[in-house]
């Protein structure tokens, strides 16, 4: 139910889909310069057996060198994460555990 209303209560600006992935990936520079907090919708494929994923959330001044947000869990296929920002940058990195994981993975901010 919470994540029904954390994709219906708001405007995806940005979206970003990211397919086959197997091991741990990281995102491009995403310029957010007006977003104070970030509310990202993330769904997922490809979340069977013993394959997991975590998504770390990085800013940036100038899009080059990051600091950590922080890391977030992702533990079914559509999850809602909501996180503070100061900086005018965000980028992401797919942690993906399991064995043979093969996940498509839809971040929309």
């Amino acid at each position: 139910m919470l994540n029904d209303v954390f994709h219906i209560m708001r405007d995806v600006n940005n979206q970003y889909k990211e397919t086959g992935v197997t091991a741990t990936k990281t995102g491009e520079a995403i310029h957010l310069p007006t977003v104070k907090q970030a509310n990202v919708r993330v769904d997922v494929e490809g979340l069977d057996g013993d394959a997991t994923l975590s998504i770390k959330f990085e800013e940036s001044t100038d899009g080059v060198t990051f600091n950590e947000i922080g890391t977030f869990p992702i533990p079914d296929a559509h999850h809602g994460i909501l996180f503070a920002k100061f900086q005018p940058y965000v980028r992401y990195e797919l942690i993906v555990g399991g064995t043979d994981p093969n996940l498509n993975v839809e971040l929309s901010f």
